[in-house]
């Protein structure tokens, strides 16, 4: 969460609320959007002196802005410099792939099927990030960032996880045609 923060810091200064709000409808496949965790992993990075607050109000409320220093962007730098690692990314849900024997026929059928569902909703959450993405890229943007390099890399993520919600719903469609012809 650290780093997608601070991440999304390098980017423009947001607030916790900002933060939370845009992990929320754009990230949420990738990490936990509660407030919580956006603001356990804020403190964290304001204690270490990665990012810093300024207060402001609006009416009567607060307001904390956040922006990264030049530590963070140090230690960002350090971490988004290093070899993706593929032993890092885990999918517990396979788990229960694995013991599914173990439930009853009915179950297991039933349990393809939501997880097929799920795919489905996670395809569409994607198409419809992948359109406010497109429209984010027409808009202005502040200088000083190459913006096609930023874009074009969100844009493959994006892009992975399409196809990986696809590639998982037509695998999971032919377990359960297998599970169902052999019932």
């Amino acid at each position: 969460m650290e780093y997608l923060i601070l991440g999304l810091l390098i980017l423009t200064p947001m607030t916790g609320y900002d933060l939370q709000q845009f992990i929320r409808q754009n990230l949420a496949l990738i990490c936990s959007h509660s407030a919580g965790s956006v603001q356990t992993a804020l403190a964290k990075l304001e204690r270490e002196g990665r990012i810093t607050a300024a207060e402001s109000r609006e009416g009567r409320r607060r307001k904390k802005t956040f922006s990264i220093t030049e530590a963070g962007r140090t230690v960002f730098a350090a971490w988004i410099a290093r070899p993706m690692q593929a032993d890092k990314v885990k999918n517990m849900e396979l788990s229960r792939l694995f013991f599914l024997g173990l439930a009853r026929p009915e179950e297991r059928i039933a349990a393809i099927r939501d997880y097929i569902r799920q795919m489905e909703e996670m395809q569409t959450v994607l198409s419809a990030i992948q359109a406010r993405f497109r429209e984010a890229q027409k808009g202005s943007l502040p200088a000083g960032r190459d913006w096609d390099a930023v874009f074009r890399f969100q844009g493959y993520t994006l892009e992975y996880g399409i196809a990986a919600a696809r590639f998982e719903q037509d695998w999971y469609s032919r377990l359960l045609c297998e599970m169902e012809e052999s019932s």
